[in-house]
């Protein structure tokens, strides 16, 4: 069909279009937050663009349903500009059929949201974790102030370096100084660089050209030996997995009777896709533009109920979470209450009446 094929195909490029704009300032606001951490030393500079990705998969659920909102209003609002609509509807094409196309178009998009809903997203909030953690581990070996001495996070050596090359991190004129009593181990050395060992995941100073002092002055045991590279594990990693927030679960393990928080969880990664396809509805409503209105008051209009209906679902969410509203009811009921509004806003639309229905008093006459 020719209007189908019409639609399908400005509406997707106007939604990609706008995803792509979403998209990019979601990634300029989370390199600024990102990069604002690694300066603190929250995680090591390594691990930005890693986290950056990670970000985007996890949060592309939430942008996909806006930018099809917006491409669907944005085409439909067009096509009432140019009276096609008005075309459309001498020609027997009414809002029924409208309908059906933008449905057939959004569960395209619907489908894509659900699989990052209940699947990527949870994975990619893994990876997250997983990467801070591993993060936080290099970073705590790796940010040594030079010309001060710091305490390893075990608790067990004392570290002094002079100077610390800002390209390539290599230190220099390195001490190193055990604090066990009965084992008394210094190093001296000229150079040092820090490492993660793969294998194992212990952290390691890689020391060359140095002294190492074992044992206490005076004793029979006192040793000196020179090297030209050594390495001294500075601390086992500890065998602690990052821990798994409830938007890291895996979908499965949400189906547990009794847990509020999980079963919120399950219906706010299931209120994504439902979303999609009420938000569509809600953009062929509103897509009638009235010249006498401004070509913007449709779009305003769409932005109010945007925010209204996500501050619903987070509002259902919360409820459940905190025992008030029971698992089985879910935020079936906001996606309800949007579902007659859209519905009775369309049969206003197809019957050519006002979206609302004013008093007599604020008629125009």
């Amino acid at each position: 069909m020719i209007i189908s094929r019409a639609f399908y195909r400005e509406a997707g490029k106007t939604t990609l279009a706008i995803a792509a704009v979403l998209l990019v300032v979601f990634l300029l606001l989370m390199m600024t937050t990102l990069l604002g951490r690694a300066v603190r030393g929250d995680h090591p500079e390594d691990i930005v663009l890693t986290l950056l990705m990670l970000q985007t998969v996890h949060k592309i659920d939430l942008l996909l349903p806006l930018a099809l909102y917006l491409g669907v209003l944005l085409t439909l609002s067009r096509w009432y500009r140019d009276n096609e609509m008005t075309v459309l509807a001498a020609c027997g094409v009414g809002l029924a059929q409208m309908l059906r196309l933008v449905m057939w178009f959004t569960l395209v998009f619907a489908l894509v949201v659900a699989a990052c809903a209940f699947y990527l997203t949870p994975y990619a909030s893994r990876l997250i974790e997983k990467a801070k953690s591993e993060g936080a581990h290099r970073t705590e070996i790796q940010h040594v102030a030079p010309g001060a001495f710091t305490e390893a996070s075990g608790g067990g050596r004392i570290l002094y370096v002079e100077k610390i090359d800002d390209a390539g991190g290599d230190m220099e004129n390195v001490f190193l100084a055990g604090l066990d009593a009965a084992k008394q181990d210094v190093v001296v050395a000229r150079t040092g660089r820090p490492y993660i060992d793969e294998a194992t995941g212990d952290k390691f100073m890689a020391l060359k050209d140095g002294v190492l002092y074992q044992g206490a002055p005076g004793d029979a045991d006192y040793q000196i030996v020179e090297f030209n590279i050594l390495h001294v594990r500075m601390e086992p990693r500890k065998a602690v997995e990052p821990p798994i927030g409830l938007d890291g679960m895996p979908s499965a393990d949400l189906f547990v009777r009794g847990d509020p928080q999980r079963a919120a969880e399950w219906h706010w990664r299931l209120a994504k896709p439902v979303a999609v396809f009420v938000l569509a509805a809600f953009a062929l409503v509103l897509a009638y533009t009235d010249v006498r209105r401004g070509r913007f008051s449709n779009f305003v209009a769409a932005i109010l109920v945007y925010f209204i209906y996500s501050n619903l679902i987070g509002m259902g969410e919360t409820l459940i979470k905190r025992g008030y509203a029971p698992p089985a009811l879910g935020i079936w009921w906001v996606h309800g209450g949007m579902t007659l509004a859209v519905a009775y806003l369309l049969w206003r639309r197809a019957h050519n009446r006002p979206l609302l229905a004013l008093p007599r008093g604020f008629r125009r006459r």
